[in-house]
Parts: C-alpha cells; sequence; structure tokens
C-alpha cells in the first residue's frame, strides 16, 4: 500500500499556507539594482511586425506635434549602389525635445502619458532596437538656436552634440546595422505598408483637412537620386448600408458608458460583392487592402486616441466565438475615449473589467438583446454567407489541381502557380504546358486582358486563359484586337463552369482563411 504521507498525497494537501507578515522587519542591508545598457537591445525584441514599427515611430512624431502646423513625417531608407539598405532616417516637424528633457525621452518608460499615444515611453526605443542600431538622434525646438543629438541609447552620462540644423524645429533618428525586417521591397511597400499605415492613421490623414503628411522613400545615398516614392493617404472602411444603399455605416458614433469609461461604436456591413461596389461607385479593394472581404479582415477596428490600435477584431475581442466566413462583412469602429489603456506593444488593449464591460455591451447590442439606437432591440450580427467569398488563392489551387488531372482538355505535364515574370515584377496565376492561366473573382475588364497580354509578351507566350464571373464589352474589344493586331490568343471562360466552387473544407478554411 502506498504511504499517502510519502508522497504529500493526504496530509501535505491539508497544509495551509501561513503569510509572512512584513509590517514588523527591520532592514539589516540593502542591494544595489542597477540599469544595463542590454535593455535597450532587449527591447528590439519584440511581437511588432514593419507596419507596428513604422507606426511606434510616428506615434512618437505625433506625440510631439504643433497644433499650429501640419505635421510633416518623412520615412527615408537609403541603399548603396547595389540596392543593399544601409540606413533608415524618419524626420518630422513636431515641436522638438528641449534639451533639458532629453534623458528623460530616452530612458525606456521614464515619459508616460495618459492622453497621448506615447502612453508608456518605451515605443521609439522598441522600434530603433527592432530595426537595427542608433547612429544618431537629432532634435530642435523652435526656441533653441542648435540642435542637440545623441548617437547612442544608454543610462548614465552620455554624450550630447550641438548641431547647426538648417531645420526650425522637429526630430530625426537615424538607424544603421539594419535588420532584415526593415522592407525595401517596392511592392511590399506598395501592397502592405501604405494601405495599412492609411488605415492605422486615417483620421490624421483626412483628405478635407488633414493633420498630418506621412511619404516614404528610397533613395541612393551616394547620389541622393529617389529611386521610389510614395505618400500615404487616408484608407477608409467601404460600407454598403442596405437600408439606404449608400457608402454608409448602419449605425455611428453611438455612445456607451460604464463605470469610469466611455466608448463609442459604429457599425456596418461591407459590400458582399462586385455589384454592390459598382453601385457605390467605388473600386474594390485588393486582396492586399486591409478592407478586402475576407475571414482574417472582419470586424472592427479599434480606435485608441484617433489611431487604430488593432485591426479587425472579432473573435478575439469575445463578440463571437470563432472567426466564420459568415461573418466577412461585419464592418466597423470600437473608439475608446475615456478608461482604457494598451499594453506595453501597443497592438493589444489591457481585458481590464472597464473593457470586458465595454464588449458584452457591444454583444448585447448586437445580439439584440439590448436597445442600441432606436427604442427596439435589433439583431444585427445575423450570419451571412456569401459563396463568391471564395478566396482566389484556393480558387487558383483548385484550378491548379484540376488542370493536372481533368478530363476535358487532357492532364497538363507541367503546372506552375504564380510563375514570376522577370523583370516587371509581376507573377502569371498558373502556367500549365506553356498556357497562361489568370484567374478573377469578379469582372474582366480590358485591364485584365492587357495585363495578362503583358505577361504573354514579355514570356513569348502564344495562348492564355482569363477565368472570371463575366466579361465587359471592353474585355472582349481588347481580347479581339490583340488577336488581329498581335497574334495572341486569349480566351474567356466563366468561373461558374470549372468544378473549383465548391464550399471550402475545413482544411481548406483552416489554410485559406
Amino acid at each position: 500500500m502506498l504511504d499517502g504521507r510519502r508522497f504529500g498525497c493526504a496530509e501535505d494537501n491539508q497544509r495551509r499556507v501561513n503569510m509572512i507578515n512584513t509590517s514588523n522587519l527591520k532592514s539589516s542591508s540593502s542591494v544595489e539594482v542597477k540599469p544595463s545598457d542590454n535593455l535597450f537591445e532587449e527591447l528590439g525584441k519584440n511581437s511588432y511586425d514593419y507596419k507596428d514599427l513604422l507606426s511606434e515611430l510616428i506615434d512618437n512624431s505625433l506625440a510631439a506635434r504643433s497644433d499650429s502646423q501640419k505635421l510633416i513625417v518623412t520615412i527615408t531608407i537609403l541603399v548603396n549602389e547595389s540596392g543593399i539598405k544601409t540606413h533608415f532616417i524618419i524626420n518630422d516637424n513636431a515641436k522638438g525635445i528641449p534639451r533639458e528633457k532629453l534623458g528623460s525621452a530616452v530612458s525606456p518608460g521614464m515619459v508616460q502619458t495618459n492622453n497621448s499615444l506615447n502612453e508608456h515611453g518605451l515605443g521609439m526605443k522598441q522600434a530603433i532596437a527592432a530595426l537595427g542600431k542608433l547612429k544618431y538622434l537629432a532634435t530642435r525646438t523652435s526656441d533653441s538656436q542648435n540642435a542637440v543629438l545623441i548617437n547612442k541609447l544608454g543610462f548614465g552620462n552620455i554624450d550630447v552634440f550641438d548641431y547647426n540644423w538648417d531645420q526650425p524645429h522637429g526630430t530625426e533618428i537615424c538607424v544603421t546595422n539594419l535588420k532584415a525586417i526593415v522592407d525595401t521591397n517596392p511592392t511590399n511597400i506598395t501592397r502592405h505598408i501604405v494601405p495599412y499605415l492609411g488605415a492605422r492613421y486615417r483620421r490624421y490623414l483626412k483628405e478635407d483637412a488633414p493633420q498630418m503628411e506621412i511619404r516614404i522613400k528610397i533613395q541612393r545615398e551616394d547620389t541622393n537620386a529617389i529611386q521610389n516614392e510614395w505618400f500615404v493617404k487616408a484608407n477608409k472602411p467601404i460600407y454598403f448600408n442596405p437600408g439606404t444603399r449608400t457608402n454608409a455605416p448602419v449605425f455611428s458614433n453611438f455612445d456607451l458608458s460604464g463605470a469610469n469609461w466611455r466608448a463609442r461604436f459604429t457599425f456596418g456591413y461591407a459590400p458582399k460583392d462586385d455589384s454592390e461596389y459598382q453601385e457605390l461607385g467605388i473600386e474594390k479593394p485588393t486582396k492586399f487592402d486591409p478592407y478586402h472581404v475576407s475571414i482574417k479582415n472582419q470586424g472592427f477596428d479599434i480606435i485608441f486616441h484617433d489611431r487604430v490600435i488593432l485591426f479587425h477584431q472579432l473573435s478575439e475581442i469575445k463578440i463571437v466565438e470563432t472567426r466564420h466566413n459568415d461573418f466577412n462583412i461585419v464592418r466597423g469602429e470600437i473608439e475608446l475615449v475615456e478608461g482604457f489603456q494598451t499594453a506595453i506593444t501597443k497592438n493589444l488593449m489591457i481585458q481590464d473589467e472597464s473593457f470586458l464591460d465595454l464588449m458584452k455591451k457591444i454583444r448585447d447590442i448586437l445580439n439584440g438583446e439590448v436597445a442600441g439606437p432606436g427604442s427596439q432591440p435589433k439583431k444585427y450580427l445575423e450570419k451571412r454567407a456569401y459563396p463568391e467569398e471564395i478566396p482566389e488563392a484556393l480558387l487558383r489551387d483548385r484550378l491548379a489541381n484540376w488542370l493536372k488531372t481533368n478530363p476535358v482538355i487532357g492532364p497538363k505535364e507541367i503546372v506552375n502557380t504564380e510563375y514570376v515574370v522577370e523583370g516587371i515584377e509581376g507573377y502569371i496565376d498558373i502556367l500549365a504546358d506553356n498556357d497562361a492561366w489568370e484567374l478573377k473573382t469578379g469582372s474582366v475588364s480590358a485591364l485584365e486582358v492587357y495585363q495578362l497580354f503583358m505577361y504573354m509578351d514579355v514570356k513569348e507566350i502564344a495562348k492564355g486563359f482569363l477565368i472570371g464571373k463575366q466579361i465587359t464589352t471592353g474585355g472582349q474589344v481588347a481580347i479581339d484586337h490583340i488577336r488581329r493586331k498581335h497574334n495572341k490568343t486569349i480566351i474567356f471562360s466563366e468561373l461558374s463552369s470549372y468544378p473549383i466552387n465548391q464550399p471550402p473544407s475545413r482544411e481548406e478554411r483552416e489554410e485559406y482563411y
């Protein structure tokens, strides 16, 4: 028989824990807790992606902006003659950092504010360490004769240099020894970085009264020639109100409050298909846009201090149990006005009592359990499934598999997906036995026809296939013109004629949504 006392099963489980009484203790000695400069490097080991790092630096500029002048933020990545990135520079025309406050500004967590984007005093230091190594930080206030400059981050006494800077006020940070996370690929910046920054800072970038301008450029360090340049524009969610059939939410800025907190809630639906985008007269977002309809983009943007802190939160904040493509067109904003705080990395909210109370109120409104705007409760969050929202990548891969085995036109021997067309920064969806296949989930216009023709012309491909819901008159004219003038054959066929439109399986949902 096992001895319960020996194994701690009976007697130990009944033993009570007695908390130590510290009120009457007397100090016998002390220990010194010394700051370590290693902390500045460790701050770079965070969960941010490149967009988040840029956002932390932009937040820093916003927190110091002048009310009387539009904030201009310029991000420059210097490359050498071989195209290798050498320096990352961000410059703003904000108020600058006074000399006497510079030490506090670069000390992690020293400057904390509860009413601005500079909430924890860690963002700038986290971003610099994640991007590379500080080369310099130069800053000047409007009442100072010269700028002040430091060339390292550390505790204790660090050297401060005077610099005769022709910029009247603002701050410039230069980072060298750049890490892999710094992205200089023009396609990635166009597809991912610019749209997300435009969405994140849309309230500051609005066209009618912009409070900020964001510019990104890639520049040769030896010649100062600008190789690529982008100006970030406001990127707003597109709504389709089923009642008014306009680009407007179902309701907006509905006030919510609780003990020590206030918020505003906007709710609506995105257009569900091409016809609703056409009815609005608005171009459908590309699949790289943060507001392209898909399972990963469903839900509510959470806004804090007029900046999008979190994109597309739905299941993450327990409004629904799990992500599901039936909720793909749910759109809206949750603006946190008072009584909330972010975690140290600002892409996460502290889910304290106030936040959980707010989420419950929103969930009750959407489920029709309590009244939202108006006097009667209404169920807003009904599931709405749209088979046409099968991701293009899933349709493409299904088509590629069909081409390898199909009995209709004969199996293809060599089938490659996303076949790169060198020199023009593009790729063919499928290259099958030297035939080009392009798949579109919407209507095929002349633009799509000529895009395929360009790929065929560069790769010297004789025949191409375009698949879509339908083809416009202009698209058919383009096909006929290309056949007559360039002796290239492009064949259009409807998406519905291929056996690739069945609802996604569980495995496909996990991989493609």
